[in-house]
């Protein structure tokens, strides 16, 4: 009996207890009602701030990172494109060379080409000249030797002795030397005149040739 008296009057003190907190809360003052309200909603701003923070830092980090690799991947592809580009402008060089070697050459070959056509030509052309010389002198030799003969035969030879008289009307005698020679003349010539106006013992020069065994007088000078 003692027991349950206990138990009952334990149970009636928590009772008790409960509702007189419940009764502190109710009756409570405004402001302490309404800080305990701002309390209650500042955390969860608190929390959205902090995570909108989280958020905007998450974001700049990741846009941050983002233009890094952009420019690193814009740096390796400038690297790149100047590479190709010095690798092309090197390969144009090393073209540009070679065409200019291979252009020189030819015109190295094309030189000694028109060199040796310029030579050749030359020789011909000196060999030409020497041999046209060499013609005309020749020529000019043959022309004096057929004209030294023209001109012996034309003319003859020239001789002076002592008229010693006509013997017939185309022959006429004179002593050259000391030795009388019967000398022909064409019958009434100017020349055969001239003999017969002559007197015997006169000297007279002439011109002559000889005919076979004949001597012709063809001028009296």
């Amino acid at each position: 009996m003692k027991k349950a008296t206990g138990f009952l009057g334990a149970a009636l003190l928590a009772g008790g207890l409960l509702a007189g907190c419940s009764a502190d809360s109710e009756n409570a003052s405004p402001e302490e009602n309404e800080n305990t309200a701002e309390e209650t909603t500042t955390a969860p701003q608190e929390e959205t701030e902090q995570t909108e923070q989280q958020t905007e830092q998450q974001e700049t980090e990741t846009t941050t990172e983002t233009a890094t690799d952009a420019e690193q991947a814009a740096d390796e592809a400038a690297s790149d494109a100047k590479t190709a580009a010095d690798n092309a402008a090197q390969s144009t060089e090393k073209a540009v060379e070679e065409a200019d070697q291979a252009t020189q050459g030819v015109q190295d070959e094309a030189s000694k080409a028109a060199d040796t056509v310029k030579e050749k030509a030359a020789d011909a052309g000196a060999a030409i000249e020497q041999g046209a010389s060499d013609a005309k002198e020749q020529a000019e030799t043959a022309t004096e030797n057929a004209t030294e003969e023209v001109t012996g035969t034309v003319q003859g030879k020239e001789a002076t002795g002592t008229f010693n008289g006509v013997a017939d009307p185309h022959t006429v005698e004179i002593e050259v030397d000391g030795v009388p020679n019967a000398y022909q003349v064409e019958a009434e010539s100017e020349t055969m005149k001239k003999f017969e106006s002559m007197e015997p013992g006169q000297s007279v020069t002439f011109v002559y040739e000889e005919n076979g065994e004949q001597l012709v007088i063809n001028e009296v000078k």
